[in-house]
């Protein structure tokens, strides 16, 4: 499954989404509007309307881009420039397109289901 997030000065993301149980979960709260936020200086997340259950998703290794879940702050992120594994850090999948836009992405985003 992929998913794009826009934001209002056209700025889009295309994600492909693993098949854990942590990754459908946020697929079940799509459409969602809702706002960007920075969190550190390679990283844009959001609070989805409800925490999703990480039981058996997979920590997020390390590496180059990802999208992810940070249990603790009940936070959903894009991480690009590389990043490294973190305790609670969970991938929910991967950038596929447009990753090049993530750093300039500011304020609402619509995130859907694409086809």
């Amino acid at each position: 499954m992929k998913i794009k997030i826009s934001d209002t000065r056209g700025n889009d993301v295309t994600c492909t989404l693993n098949e854990s149980e942590a990754a459908h979960a946020l697929e079940r709260m799509l459409p969602l509007k809702t706002s960007l936020s920075d969190y550190a200086s390679n990283e844009k997340g959001f609070m989805p309307p409800k925490k999703i259950n990480v039981f058996g998703a997979p920590l997020a290794n390390g590496g180059t881009e990802v999208l992810a879940y940070y249990r603790p702050w009940n936070v959903v992120m894009l991480i690009y420039g590389g990043y490294s594994e973190y305790d609670e850090l969970y991938e929910l999948g991967m950038p596929v397109a447009g990753q090049g836009q993530i750093r300039n992405m500011k304020g609402e985003v619509l995130i859907e289901e694409i086809y």
